[in-house]
């Protein structure tokens, strides 16, 4: 089998400059069977749709503009499920379907029979691998469904190499999936690691990575910015109310004074710097190499996720100068990226996707201060009243947990009163839609026996898990926040700015074009699977984007 390289970039983003008609480009010219050598899936962690266009003009020619220029863009991508974290995301992209049957309902969730809460990758079976901490024990337990890595290994025998790499354990781990080899960030080590679940020891090219001591070399002058900050106009001052600082730091402005902070917090900060970009990238040319990727007529795949966006993001919110600033210093590594390609493989021999894991809402300061609609939800507040109304109809309080997007209730304790359950989940239901902020409430019942079609509530139900989710799911207003955040921003919501992000698919006899269907990320798997040949993932729910690429 002929085998080139494609590379698939998957980019959410708020407009396209491209009018392209896809059909007049059918370049179609490999036969069907042939598939790329090497597939680098890049997932920027909290990258809105609109950041491409709204730092177009600071960046330069072969980064993000090449890649939109040369290949094939969605912009009307969407996520279709609630909630917008960064565990679904990554799992949604990979296995080609939602957390209603991959079961990755969020970063955390509760655990009914054992009354605690689980984090998405942990695994107290297994141990860390390359550390002495306990930042390995991760693994993708909880994963319900193959991806499409998994696909790819069987469907080769397990010829084909897969590897997942992160600075957030969720990150790599979750793409990589049950098969693939994932590593991650130590933060309290500031090196890469896995777990026992994936080696037994670290291969010999990640121990010399580690030896590298890369976070030391970063963090050893401060954070300027790239441009002169005059220049950096889409974004607002660079002294504003609205942003976090390092430990240490008195105002969140230029020069970020980096080595006295590691000296502070440890050389963990790199993640919460663009550098932790540059780091990871310097980790996949070492994998590529170190593991012989790409070198065989079997198709190899690596799955980057950059997390330092998500930890900047949280920290200014995303009219920051910072936020441009880790853009434009992004924009340089995907250009490095595709010029190592083209020295090593060839476009056309190598597939790239690059997409997000979740958008991320502006400050609510900074939306008052501008008079749009905004406000704080009081979780605490809310769930005192909900269960002093429980108390006053059945005379006892179920409410074991109460999430940020979903409510959990005893359901033993309901059982033994001798209540129906939907009745109390009904009851849950009202008193959610009495309170200021909450836009909308569903219950586990409802999205058991109804199928919902308006947008939000259609979001929602493809995130509930039944063996894994509330017994109440709800929503706060747009724009609203749980709590009263000043500082930074969060996602997590059903609505625009958290559900919509870039779709970018680039190399291996990707038309250059864009369309304005509307697509999932869950459409992300299935259209690998057909750019690979492979079967779809066991969960698959998306459907493949591969004739609007090409136009058919």
């Amino acid at each position: 089998m002929k085998i080139g390289y494609v590379i698939l970039l998957t980019l959410f983003t708020a407009g396209s400059f491209l009018t392209t008609d896809a059909k007049a480009q059918d370049q179609n010219d490999k036969e069907h069977y042939e598939t790329p050598k090497l597939v680098i899936g890049i997932m920027v962690d909290q990258m809105r749709y609109d950041y491409i266009y709204r730092y177009w003009d600071t960046f330069g020619e072969d980064g993000f503009k090449r890649l939109v220029n040369e290949g094939f863009s969605f912009d009307h991508a969407r996520f279709d499920y609630m909630p917008t974290f960064t565990g679904p995301g990554h799992a949604s992209v990979y296995t080609g379907t939602t957390p209603a049957v991959h079961g990755i309902i969020g970063n955390s969730w509760y655990l009914r029979g054992e009354d605690r809460t689980t984090y998405v990758t942990e695994d107290p079976t297994v141990s860390t691998v390359g550390s002495d901490s306990d930042e390995g024990e991760m693994s993708p337990r909880w994963l319900l469904s193959s991806t499409i890595t998994d696909e790819l290994i069987m469907h080769n025998n397990e010829r084909s190499k897969v590897v997942g790499v992160s600075l957030k354990d969720r990150g790599s781990i979750l793409p990589a999936g049950h098969i693939g080899d994932a590593y991650w960030f130590d933060y309290g080590n500031a090196t890469m690691i896995s777990s026992t679940f994936y080696m037994d020891e670290l291969p010999e090219w990640a121990r010399e990575f580690n030896a590298r001591d890369l976070p030391s070399k970063y963090l050893s002058e401060p954070w300027e910015t790239l441009l002169p900050i005059e220049e950096y106009t889409a974004s607002i001052e660079d002294d504003n109310p609205y942003e976090g600082t390092f430990e240490g730091q008195d105002r969140p402005v230029f020069p970020h004074d980096l080595p006295a902070y590691a000296e502070i917090s440890g050389n963990g900060i790199l993640a919460n710097t663009p550098f932790g970009d540059s780091y990871l990238m310097e980790f996949v040319y070492a994998a590529i190499e170190g593991e012989e990727m790409g070198q065989d007529e079997f198709t190899d795949m690596i799955a980057l996720s950059l997390s330092s966006p998500d930890h900047i993001g949280h920290r200014y919110g995303p009219p920051a100068v910072e936020v441009q600033d880790t853009y434009l210093r992004l924009d340089r590594e995907i250009a490095r990226l595709l010029d190592y390609i083209d020295e090593n493989f060839g476009k056309d021999e190598v597939l790239i996707f690059l997409t997000s894991d979740h958008g991320g809402a502006h400050n609510p300061e900074y939306l008052k201060d501008l008079n749009v609609p905004t406000g704080g939800y009081d979780r605490g507040s809310a769930r005192e009243g909900l269960s002093e109304r429980l108390e006053e109809i059945y005379g006892f309080d179920p409410v074991k947990s109460f999430r940020a997007i979903e409510i959990y209730l005893d359901r033993e304790m309901i059982r033994e009163q001798g209540v129906r359950l939907a009745d109390v989940q009904q009851d849950v239901v009202d008193y959610l839609l009495e309170t200021e902020g909450v836009a909308g409430a569903l219950s586990s019942t409802a999205m058991r026996t109804a199928d919902f079609t308006e947008h939000v509530r259609r979001n929602v139900q493809r995130g509930y898990n039944s063996s894994r989710s509330g017994d109440v799911m709800y929503w706060l207003d747009p724009q609203w926040f749980t709590g009263n955040r000043t500082i930074g921003t969060t996602h997590g919501s059903p609505y625009s700015y958290d559900t919509r992000a870039p779709l970018i698919w680039y190399g291996f006899n990707v038309p250059s074009g864009s369309s304005a269907a509307q697509v999932y990320i869950s459409d992300i798997a299935s259209t690998l699977a057909n750019f690979l040949n492979i079967p779809y993932t066991s969960g698959n729910t998306g459907n493949p984007m591969n004739d609007y690429i090409f136009g058919k």
